[in-house]
């Protein structure tokens, strides 16, 4: 009876788990299939777009929109796989940033949501730029078919500029965006586009503000007429450098028309008459009078424009529409940009790397020519000097033939050209008020830029030596602001300026003589003959220079409301030079609201500074165009 009872009281244990053990297991098989299925439908939507954007950026790389109907549908047909795709994968975005801490892919998975929103913003943004410009550039293909991609772009940019200023907030939210993404954590392939975006980015919003301007500014109403002023900042300027060579670029009906550079020296007239050379200039270097290979002796840009303009328009008997200056270090980002070049003259492919030393060389022994720097007769060192700069013109044409071409990195282009206008080695004034006013606000005019109601210091130097020593002078700057008699009395600046001559040579006497020597590096290798000025806030009163020959000691108001302190110094090399410019700040500068806006020049090396504002020290190395204290968070 006991067994009977204990099996009897056993036998019901099994039917009740039963249900439970295959309900679980239903469950389990409907989540597995739900899963699946959701894995498949996710999977096959992230490959349609990724065929789709593989389609678009063949068609962008090989065709350079040559075909912007194919361009135009395959970009819709992109955009409707990603809205699948994205409809998929929403519900799953939640969960995303749990899995942060994964190596690799975590942080990729953490800005999922950010980078979904980002792709639906950017796909809009290129839906809307596709259908405003498509429908123009099939017309204008198909009534100029021998036309290259970027003068048709240029002319349908033109024929829709009114629109473009409607593009500007779909911009800022895609850029607002960007920002709650860090790019440097994401993996490899995603890196490099998110942090080239935000220059993509900032170029198309002065672009989608040029709008308006763009018909006027591209020659659609008649010839527009611009320089580029190539400047060398190894024999520094006040804008960036030397201005070694000038071209001459003609744009009409959105066209390139004309790209022709010459020999600075080539701008002159024997009969010219010209304007007498700033004081320095005629004391310290005995020049007389202002031609245009030294027109730049404002470090303001726009100030120099239009001294440049009226003497380039004296010789050439041309108007200028706008200047641009372009110095070394753009070249060297430019052509990073571009990859290997092979030019006509140069031994070997070009790239950024090397451009420099082989552009020395070519300086040195022009391509094709028998004749180098330094020969031993008038005749040698005159075929040497019509020669020296030929390389110029084959830099230029290398390089638009390649972006003409279309088989460039847009992204990689961009990074650069938008590199270059911050640091200002490219710089841009338009003789346009309201194109000016836009590139002002940017940064990229060349201007200064003091700020109302605040500190500004900007250091000026120029080579007065006719050589290249520029390209070993090592700088250090050393700012302090106080106010010892007290926060309701005017603060006093102490300026220092350290100026390091690494080379290790013998310039006996520090000859101020034009002389070429037997190479680029005996150019290096001279004193630095330097005249700097210092621009601060207008009000600012001169105490004390120091490291300067006495006599050289100005203060003068300058450009843009500032006051200017001058000085001069020669500087033998493997020699140090310490100059000291102490002087009162206006007294609306108070230790509460204080703050400093600092101006790199142009065509210097990254600067290391060191600021002291009453009793708070900051180092840092300024490699922007500008710097400002207190900096931002």
């Amino acid at each position: 009876m006991i067994e009977q009872q204990v099996s009897s009281s056993r036998a019901p244990a099994h039917p009740t788990r039963h249900p439970w053990r295959i309900g679980c297991a239903f469950i389990a098989l409907a989540a597995l299939l739900l899963i699946t299925y959701k894995g498949v439908t996710l999977a096959w939507a992230g490959w349609n777009t990724y065929q789709s954007a593989m389609q678009l950026r063949a068609l962008a790389a090989t065709a350079s929109l040559d075909n912007p109907v194919a361009l135009h549908n395959t970009l819709e047909r992109l955009t409707g796989n990603y809205g699948e795709f994205t409809q998929e994968i929403e519900p799953l975005l939640p969960a995303a940033e749990w899995f942060g801490f994964v190596p690799t892919y975590g942080p990729l998975a953490a800005s999922a949501p950010e980078l979904v929103e980002a792709g639906r913003q950017a796909l809009d943004l290129a839906q809307a730029g596709s259908d405003l410009l498509a429908p123009a550039l099939a017309e204008l293909r198909a009534a100029q078919p021998d036309a290259s991609t970027p003068e048709l772009l240029l002319q349908a940019i033109a024929q829709q500029s009114a629109a473009l200023p409607e593009f500007a907030p779909r911009l800022e939210a895609l850029r607002a965006t960007l920002s709650t993404v860090d790019g440097a954590a994401l993996p490899g392939r995603l890196a490099a586009p998110l942090q080239a975006a935000p220059d993509l980015l900032t170029l198309a919003d002065v672009a989608t503000q040029l709008g308006p301007q763009a018909p006027a500014l591209l020659g659609m109403n008649g010839p527009k007429t611009y320089l580029i002023l190539v400047q060398n900042n190894h024999e520094l300027r006040a804008t960036g450098g030397f201005i070694a060579a000038i071209g001459r670029l003609t744009l009409d009906q959105g066209k390139l028309t004309e790209l022709d550079f010459t020999d600075s020296y080539e701008v002159y007239r024997a009969d010219g008459m010209y304007p007498p050379a700033p004081a320095a200039m005629q004391h310290y270097m005995n020049i007389p009078v202002l031609v245009m290979r030294d027109a730049n002796w404002s470090p303001d840009l726009p100030t120099t424009a239009q001294v440049a303009a009226a003497l380039y328009r004296s010789d050439m008997g041309f108007e200028v529409d706008g200047i641009a200056t372009v110095d070394l270090h753009a070249v060297r980002r430019i052509f990073s940009a571009l990859g290997e070049l092979q030019v006509v003259g140069f031994d070997e492919p070009i790239n950024g790397e090397n451009i420099e030393d082989q552009v020395v060389k070519l300086w040195e022994r022009p391509a094709e020519s028998d004749t180098a720097v330094g020969g031993d007769t008038p005749e040698t060192l005159g075929a040497w000097w019509s020669q020296r700069k030929e390389f110029i013109p084959r830099l230029a044409d290398a390089a638009l033939t390649k972006v003409q071409s279309g088989d460039v990195d847009l992204l990689a282009l961009t990074s650069a050209l938008v590199g270059a206008l911050r640091e200002r080695s490219i710089q841009v004034w338009l003789d346009n008020e309201e194109a000016d006013a836009i590139l002002h606000e940017q940064g990229w005019d060349g201007a200064l830029h003091p700020t109302k109601e605040s500190d500004f210091l900007a250091v000026v130097d120029t080579n007065m030596g006719y050589n290249k020593a520029d390209a070993a002078i090592q700088r250090m700057l050393d700012y302090r602001v106080a106010w010892p008699q007290g926060a309701g009395q005017p603060a006093e600046a102490t300026l220092t300026l350290t100026y390091t001559h690494p080379i290790e040579a013998n310039d006996p006497g520090c000859d101020l003589t034009p002389r070429y020597g037997d190479s680029y590096a005996a150019l290096v290798a001279r004193c630095y003959f330097d005249y700097v000025r210092v621009y601060a806030p207008a009000g600012s009163k001169l105490i004390e220079v120091t490291g300067v020959e006495p006599a050289s000691v100005t203060t003068q108001r300058g450009e843009r409301r500032t006051q200017v302190f001058t000085g001069y110094f020669i500087l033998p090399p493997h020699h140090t030079n310490t100059v000291t410019f102490t002087y009162t700040l206006p007294s609306d500068l108070t230790p509460d609201q204080y703050r400093l806006v600092l101006q790199r020049q142009s065509g210097t090396k990254p600067l290391p500074a060191t600021i002291h504002i009453n009793g708070v020290t900051q180092s840092v190395l300024v490699d922007d165009a500008v710097w400002e204290w207190p900096t931002s968070p």
